[in-house]
C-alpha cells in the first residue's frame, strides 16, 4: 500500500495577510514591539520569513496595518459622530468619557495605546503616524465640535482650539495612569467616575 505525499495547502495572498497580522498582533500583545521580531512572526504564521517581508518591508509597516485594521475604522465612526452631531454637547461629552472611562476600568482596552506609550521614545516613527492618524484627526474634531457649541451660545466665546486640549487631557491622564500603573496597584479613583466629574467640572467652567 502506497502512502501519497500530502498536497500542502496554498493559502490565499489574503488569508496569509490575515494570518501574518493575527501573529503580529499576539506576539506585541505578549512581547511587545521591540521584542517581536519578523522572523517570530513567520514562525507563528507558519510561513517562511521571505513571505513576511512578501507583504511587509518592515516592522513598522507590519505595525501600521495592524493600525489601519483595528483602530482607524474606530476612528473613522468617532470622527463621523463628532463631526456631524449638533445637538446638546455635555450629553455627547458624558458619553464619550463614560465609555473610555468604562473600558479603563474593566482593562478591556486596546493595545496600541499601551505600546505607543511604552515604546514611542524608542520607535518615534509609530509615535508620528499615530499621531497624523488618530490624535491630530480626533483633536481637530472636537475644535470644530466645541466652535458649533461656541456659535449656538452653548459654551462661553473663547479658543476652541484649547476647549479640544483642556477636555481631552484627563483622558490621557487616566489612560496614561492605567497602562503604567495599572499593573502594579490599585487606581487612587475608577477612571468612570473621575472622568464623568471631569466633564462636569468642564461644563460648569464654560457655562456662557
Amino acid at each position: 500500500m502506497s502512502i501519497l505525499p500530502k498536497k500542502r495547502v496554498r493559502l490565499s495572498p489574503d488569508v496569509r495577510r490575515d494570518a501574518l497580522l493575527q501573529a503580529a498582533y499576539d506576539l506585541f500583545s505578549r512581547h511587545g514591539y521591540a521584542d517581536t521580531r519578523m522572523d517570530d512572526v513567520a514562525a507563528a504564521a507558519g510561513v517562511s520569513k521571505g513571505t513576511v517581508y512578501l507583504y511587509f518591508p518592515t516592522k513598522e509597516a507590519l505595525f501600521e496595518a495592524l493600525l489601519r485594521r483595528d483602530v482607524l475604522p474606530r476612528i473613522g465612526r468617532l470622527l463621523f459622530v463628532l463631526e456631524h452631531y449638533n445637538g446638546p454637547v455635555g450629553w455627547l461629552l458624558k458619553r464619550v468619557a463614560g465609555f473610555v472611562g468604562g473600558k479603563l476600568d474593566s482593562g478591556n482596552v486596546p493595545l496600541y495605546p499601551k505600546l505607543l506609550i511604552r515604546e514611542a521614545a524608542r520607535f518615534p516613527e509609530l509615535a508620528r503616524f499615530y499621531h497624523e492618524e488618530v490624535v491630530t484627526r480626533v483633536l481637530a474634531a472636537l475644535e470644530a465640535l466645541f466652535a458649533r457649541a461656541i456659535a449656538r451660545g452653548e459654551l462661553r466665546a473663547g479658543d476652541a482650539k484649547l476647549y479640544a486640549h483642556l477636555f481631552i487631557a484627563p483622558v490621557v491622564k487616566a489612560a496614561l495612569w492605567h497602562f503604567t500603573f495599572g499593573e502594579v496597584a490599585e487606581p487612587a479613583v475608577k477612571a468612570r467616575p473621575y472622568l464623568k466629574a471631569h466633564v462636569e467640572t468642564f461644563l460648569r467652567g464654560l457655562k456662557p
